[in-house]
């Protein structure tokens, strides 16, 4: 059992399809880690089973996730970032619009109680009311880690760059501590229909390898002359390149896999110049990240730098500026 003096904060990046839960010690270390498939979404099946309320399904796989640690760790405060902030969470915290400053320690948290008298704080997101508003929650806090780490540089007369690869892939511009503006791609969940429900997918033999050829040899495509002509009209290509005898069904995957992250790229960002690429600083899983930092070189982007699992260390210094830590340091 951890000892009462290393646990200092509950943190949870809780997330539409998964839950990741960890108990923090002195200076934003991580004393344990817990991890689950109990996102919102299969919360929301939970209370649609059982009958239950909401809030009692959360309450439930809260308890199923770290409920020791609640009962052993009783005075250490609770708090999370993610989905389960939003109208389909557990309860809903506000957007901060942007330009949001992620250290500002006058934001307003979100509180639900978790047991009688005892609270859990939620990270309320960001909106960037542009001419087609964007959303964000839980990537604002990887953001803040990220910085926070020290492997990052939070200089305010620089701007950065950070992806954040997913389902819906975050393309972010920060200035400091502060998102300026942001733009969502939904190339995750997009290449998930059209590689299981559309025509594309009777072609597709399953195969455990990454089939590296293929997956440049789309991305080169999304980036040549061909790819002005816009995923729409490029995609159906992993069809017809398979039917002509020029690719086979087990690359048609990662093949698709670089067209549509090629074509997000360019979207994004064009073709930059060599000297005037940014330097990119990639939050993500490991082979979506390696993905990613292929297809951009390929876009003339070198300097890409990959970071992992920077939510708990964006969540301490949030708990730290809202001063739910007593003495302790970001």
């Amino acid at each position: 059992m951890t000892h009462i003096a290393e646990a200092q904060l509950i943190a949870l990046d809780w997330g539409t399809t998964s839950a990741r839960a960890y108990l923090m010690g002195d200076g934003g270390s991580i004393v344990e880690e817990r991890s689950s498939s109990l996102g919102i979404m299969q919360v929301a099946a939970k209370a649609q089973l059982e009958s239950l309320t909401l809030s009692r399904a959360f309450e439930d796989t809260l308890a199923e996730l770290c409920g020791d640690w609640l009962v052993d760790f009783e005075s250490v405060p609770v708090i999370a970032c993610g989905m389960v902030g939003s109208q389909q969470g557990w309860a809903e915290a506000a957007y901060r619009k942007a330009p949001a400053n992620l250290a500002d320690p006058e934001f307003e948290l979100t509180t639900v109680e978790i047991t009688p008298g005892r609270l859990m704080h939620i990270i309320p997101g960001v909106l960037d009311l542009k001419e087609l508003p964007d959303v964000m929650r839980g990537e604002e806090t990887q953001i803040l880690g990220a910085i926070e780490l020290g492997e990052l540089e939070p200089r305010s007369e620089e701007e950065q760059l950070f992806l954040l690869p997913g389902t819906h892939s975050k393309w972010v511009k920060v200035s400091g501590r502060t998102i300026t503006e942001f733009s969502t791609s939904m190339t995750g969940e997009t290449y998930a229909l059209l590689s299981s429900k559309s025509i594309l997918s009777k072609l597709i033999e399953p195969t455990t390898e990454i089939k590296w050829d293929a997956f440049e040899r789309g991305v080169r495509v999304s980036h040549s002359a061909e790819g002005t002509a816009d995923l729409m009209l490029t995609a159906f290509s992993a069809r017809t390149l398979v039917l002509t005898g020029r690719l086979e069904k087990t690359e048609v995957s990662d093949y698709l896999s670089g067209l549509m992250i090629g074509a997000e790229i360019r979207s994004v960002m064009g073709h930059p110049e060599a000297d005037t690429a940014p330097a990119l600083t990639i939050c993500g899983n490991k082979e979506l990240s390696a993905r990613y930092t292929k297809a951009l070189k390929i876009y003339g982007i070198q300097q890409v730098s990959e970071l992992q699992g920077t939510a708990p260390r964006g969540i301490w210094a949030i708990a730290c500026t809202q001063g739910l830590l007593q003495n302790a340091s970001v």
